[in-house]
């Protein structure tokens, strides 16, 4: 039996391709078993006079639907306050102003810890995953007191009565 040379070649290929296909199937696998470094150590008063908050991840919700997620990114979250604006990126890098935030809330389960901001001319809502109790608080301290709190949000605020937060 005779084969010609283009068949040897398309078997030559098929071969090196499944070849390829098992090494990225390993390294792959390789890859996602490394365990993620947890979220790194927060004190009050780091980053850009402690309003750049570290995250875990951002999300898109709904307003009435709170623990369902549009979209998501834990690759690259940013979220940030800076003078009267709110700046955070789940797509795409955003600002809101704060008299723009409807309701800011908070949700908590199994290790989660969220912030929840409802806006005025939007049915959608921005999850911010902080990692903690104590982020959450810190971060509600510093929004200003024109921003309306939700009762959980009062009682995760640091004690403190809402009309006493920053600026």
């Amino acid at each position: 039996m005779s084969f010609s040379w283009v068949e040897l070649a398309f078997g030559a290929m098929v071969i090196i391709a499944q070849g390829l296909s098992f090494w990225f199937m390993y390294w792959l696998f390789k890859k996602l078993r490394k365990p993620k470094s947890a979220a790194p150590a927060y004190a009050p008063g780091t980053g850009l006079d402690g309003k750049a908050i570290p995250v875990l991840a951002t999300f898109t919700g709904l307003r009435r639907v709170p623990w369902v997620a549009v979209a998501s990114n834990s690759l690259n979250p940013m979220f940030r306050l800076d003078g009267q604006q709110l700046f955070y990126r789940v797509f795409r890098q955003k600002q809101r102003m704060f008299h723009d935030i409807l309701l800011v809330d908070t949700r908590s389960a199994y290790g989660t810890f969220n912030l929840i901001f409802e806006f005025t001319d939007s049915p959608f809502t921005f999850i911010v995953n902080l990692g903690s109790a104590s982020r959450v608080a810190y971060v509600l301290s510093l929004l200003p007191s024109s921003v309306p709190l939700s009762e959980r949000a009062q009682a995760a605020c640091l004690g403190e009565p809402p009309r006493e937060r920053g600026v």
